[in-house]
């Protein structure tokens, strides 16, 4: 018996495995042994102790000799590392007995391993972070235990299709597991099967697991494949039937060393499933990765699925598309598993016919499905579909079934570029059954339809003259009425999470409650809900994927669903606006379904809507049966809603308490693009509601005029969007919330006039809004920077001017600078909305950028004005001493964000001309103590 625990790693004499030290020039040759004990092995079998080790593991063997692939290994191995050493470890006695029995035998092979890479480390002192474990099936096994056994983890461990039975619900101590080495990435090739009876291991047993063709049949390893192979080769080969797949795990490796210049890229998913509709192929967050040797070493908490489609042989590299279409049609039609062949047309060659057999084809639906190609065909330039016959027979009196289709969509997992095809010819495409192909071309933003054509140029006029009318738009939208015959709107509910916010991995069924459970839904958490607008792409808009991102970052434990309601959306505005009510008793229904399902308390969901999207979020509260917690609008849309009726938009009824920003708003009531009228308890105008900071929309009216509605909609989304972008700001920076102010109009903010925070006079904009709920809507105000973060700081400056001021003369540009105790702002332009008289009190509105502090002292200056007539004309009329009258002697500073009152008075008492620099600091005596104390007095 052993003395102690530890002393089983220095007794060598119960090894049975052997190291073999394979050579470049002969890797299929045991001509070296390194033997565990015995330190002359090391220096006679030339093993470097300055470069890469790799242990090789094979698995279990029927012939008790090792297989063909292991000598091919060595090679490519050498191939990619010349100086490295390669061991092999042979423990074919073991492995060639009944396979339950083998299976046990992965402990005592696990230990033997461990014994010899503790004893070569302790001999030479070699680098663990130098070795690599590569294990083929119960090799993988072997590999996962000698890692858990050594003094400290090795770097790296590759599982090779790790053996299934025994093992599938086996311990992590028994089998791989990702606390075997410092990183574990495995290829699952031969999963197919119950899991107890799975060839392959099914389940993820690494920090990376990759399953190549969804982890089951690989390409090549069908029966017919495989029997054609054996009668060719002999009986020899028969085991192929079942190793074709298992083995295809080990090929794959060698690919990668080979072809390093052709390394397949896998990609995150939630299932194959899911990824065969093509709906993983992003690389954002690591969320692709290279396959084998390359492999970007990412250790998560729970492991990584990745999925990827191979070819039948080396290299097995293919490029990966995903297709998004959508099927119109003037009739009602549906189909199962209907036969396709679609061709991809690309700078550097073509894919033709590739063959595709689509579940389910349906009017007024959506497909996303999976294309690879074996070759890169360059960027994409055109796309055919054809639909086949099905059937022997054809009737000639029969007219054939026929889907329309405006645009195709592709996104390219190898490239990351998306590529939006319209049809070749017209406004549509047809897809007839047995009929001819439908071709698309590449999306040019010129190419709009005449109707978008009028649009654009209808809308360019009205921004342009700042006339939004209905009248200007009646003509034009009555030709859209007719459009709006929308069958049963097609809502998804997509529950993203925090490390995929841009992909649509989960979604939520209504009515099948085990969605929750595997989309991983949270009963106990708040639940959002984010409705994207109108689009004119198709595509969900950046802006999404970034809320989305924000809500995880300050609600960590949420549920943020998207409500995906893009096949409407993308319609002509007027259809899309029209079926908003459709779309939101979808969700009034989802909402009803989820509280019934999980008892979620509705005061915990939030509903969060963007243009259409925020009366979407109307409509649904409204629908639902119980009254949900929040809707936040964000610019609703104005066309359309604009003086409706509370039924017919986003209305403070919809839930407990509704808070809106309106960043859009330019023009009369009619036709502005974000609504004007208040629509909830707390309505926020930023900058007025109008022109935006950083947004230029004079170039953005020369795009339009060039390039269309697809520059209309960068046009209008800057300011628009800004809604979103104040509210991920209120989400991201807490700690500088911004706050508006309640008032009576925008010209009275902009007069200072209204930076009362008494008796909610004031809120904070955004996620952390004060819910106040008054009789009546509150309107309230502020202004921003033009960029993240977009708080600033408002000030209101009273001041009364003496003396006799020339009335010519004083159309005046008048700057402050402020000084506090953090720092200053300097040459701030007061907004002059009248001419300024004689013995009169003004107030301004004063904005800075940074937090200044305490005010200690206001410098005041009075500028010449900028037209020479006026002051020639001032000058030959008055004198030189034009202005000489025009004096001030206290000024009253209100700050917004603190409430603060201050009057700065004369620095010098002399100096009180406006005719130059004026200084003021705080008074030693406030004005009204003053006044008290000679009341007192007298």
């Amino acid at each position: 018996m052993l003395e102690n625990a530890t002393e089983w790693m220095t007794d060598f004499s119960d090894i049975e495995s052997k190291f073999s030290f394979r050579t470049s020039e002969e890797p299929e040759d045991d001509l070296c042994y390194i033997v565990p004990g015995q330190p002359e092995t090391i220096k006679e079998c030339n093993f470097n102790p300055d470069t890469k080790t790799f242990i090789v593991i094979h698995g279990w063997t029927v012939t008790g000799m090792f297989e063909s692939w292991v000598p091919k290994l060595v090679s490519a191995l050498y191939d990619r590392e010349p100086t490295a050493n390669v061991i092999v470890v042979d423990w074919l006695s073991r492995a060639q007995q009944h396979y339950p029995t083998s299976a046990a035998y992965t402990k005592l092979v696990g230990r033997d391993v461990a014994k010899f890479v503790n004893w070569l480390q302790g001999e030479i002192g070699y680098p663990w972070e130098k070795l690599h474990l590569l294990g083929y099936s119960l090799g993988a096994h072997v590999a996962g235990i000698a890692g858990l056994l050594t003094k400290h983890k090795v770097n790296r461990i590759t599982g090779m299709d790790p053996a299934g039975p025994s093992f599938e619900y086996a311990d992590a101590q028994s089998t791989l597991s990702p606390d075997d080495a410092l990183f574990v990435d495995v290829l699952h090739t031969n999963t197919r099967g119950s899991p107890d009876r799975s060839i392959g291991i099914q389940r993820p047993v690494g920090h990376i697991d990759i399953y190549p063709n969804g982890g089951t049949f690989q390409p090549g390893c069908g029966l017919q494949n495989t029997v054609l192979m054996v009668a060719t080769t002999g009986l020899r080969n028969m085991d192929q039937i079942v190793k074709c797949s298992h083995e295809r795990s080990i090929h794959l490796f060698i690919d990668s060393l080979l072809n390093q210049e052709q390394e397949s890229l896998a990609y995150s998913c939630n299932s194959k499933d899911t990824f065969n509709k093509g709906m993983c192929l992003s690389c954002r967050k690591n969320r692709c990765n290279k396959v084998g040797y390359g492999v970007n070493k990412i250790r998560t908490r729970r492991s990584s699925k990745m999925y990827m489609k191979t070819r039948d042989v080396m290299p097995y590299k293919v490029f990966h598309y995903q297709v998004k279409v959508h099927f119109f049609g003037k009739t009602k039609l549906s189909y199962t598993d209907q036969p396709m062949k679609i061709s991809l047309y690309g700078i550097h060659g073509e894919k033709e016919n590739i063959p595709y057999v689509m579940p389910a084809l349906n009017t007024n639906s959506t497909v996303s499905f999976l294309l690879t190609t074996d070759a890169d065909i360059g960027e994409l330039l055109m796309v055919k579909l054809f639909w086949e016959k099905d059937t022997l027979i054809s009737w000639p009196w029969r007219s054939p079934d026929t889907f329309h289709i405006r645009k195709i969509r592709i996104k390219s997992g190898e490239t990351q570029s998306k590529i939006i095809f319209s049809a070749k010819d017209g406004e549509f495409s047809y897809l007839s059954r047995g009929g001819e192909a439908a071709v698309f071309v590449k999306d040019k933003e010129a190419q709009s339809s005449r109707k978008n054509q009028s649009f654009t140029g209808l809308l360019v006029a009205a921004l342009e003259k700042e006339i939004f009318t209905n009248e200007l738009f009646d003509n034009f939208l009555e030709d859209l009425r007719d459009l709006s015959d929308i069958n049963k709107a097609n809502v998804k509910f997509s529950l993203r999470n925090p490390s995929q916010p841009d992909d649509d991995v989960c979604y939520i069924v209504r009515g099948k409650p085990e969605t929750l459970n595997i989309c991983d839904f949270k009963n106990t958490s708040k639940t959002f809900l984010v409705i994207h607008g109108w689009t004119v792409s198709g595509l969900f808009e950046s802006w999404v994927e970034k809320l989305v991102a924000a809500l995880y970052n300050r609600e960590k434990d949420a549920n943020v669903i998207v409500v995906d309601w893009l096949d409407t959306a993308q319609n002509h505005y007027v259809v899309a606006a029209q079926n908003t009510k459709t779309v939101g008793q979808e969700v009034g229904l989802f909402i009803d379904w989820l509280e019934e399902s999980t008892n979620v308390p509705l005061e915990k969901l939030h509903l969060i809507g963007y243009s259409l999207g925020a009366h979407v979020a109307g409509f649904a509260g409204s629908h639902a049966t119980n009254k949900v917690g929040r809707i936040t609008g964000l610019d609703p849309a104005g066309p359309d809603f604009e003086g409706a009726h509370a039924h017919g938009r986003l209305s403070p009824d919809d839930a407990h308490f509704v808070d809106v920003l309106h960043t859009f708003t330019r023009g009369s009531l009619g036709l502005s693009i974000g609504i004007e009228q208040p629509v909830g308890h707390v309505d926020i105008y930023p900058n007025g509601g109008s022109f935006q900071p950083g947004c230029n929309l004079r170039g953005a009216l020369e795009k339009i005029a060039s390039y269309g509605i697809l520059a209309l909609n960068n046009a209008i989304r800057c300011e628009h969007e800004r809604s979103v972008h104040l509210f991920i700001d209120s989400l991201l920076n807490e700690e500088e919330a911004s706050r508006a102010y309640s008032c009576g109009s925008n010209d009275m903010f902009d007069r200072g006039m209204c930076l009362q925070c008494r008796k909610n006079r004031c809120n904070t904009i955004g996620y952390n809004v004060s819910k106040v709920r008054k009789a009546r809507s509150a309107k309230m105000f502020t202004k921003t920077r033009g960029s993240m973060p977009f708080r600033v700081f408002h000030y209101q400056l009273k001041i009364n001017f003496h003396g006799e001021i020339n009335q010519l003369a004083m159309e005046p540009a008048l700057t402050v600078s402020l000084y506090g105790t953090n720092g200053e702002a300097e040459d701030l332009k007061l907004n002059i909305q009248e001419k300024i008289t004689a013995n009169k009190t003004y107030s301004f509105l004063v904005v800075t950028e940074k937090d200044v502090g305490d005010l200690l002292m206001l410098k005041f200056r009075l500028e010449e004005s900028t037209s020479p007539l006026l002051n020639l004309l001032s000058s030959w009329w008055y004198g030189d001493s034009a202005n000489s009258g025009a004096q001030v002697h206290k000024i009253r500073v209100r700050a917004g964000e603190t409430q603060k009152k201050m009057v700065l008075c004369l620095k010098d008492p002399q100096m009180g001309s406006l005719a130059q620099d004026v200084v003021f600091v705080k008074c030693k005596e406030p004005w009204k103590s003053l006044s008290k104390r000679l009341k007192l007095k007298s």
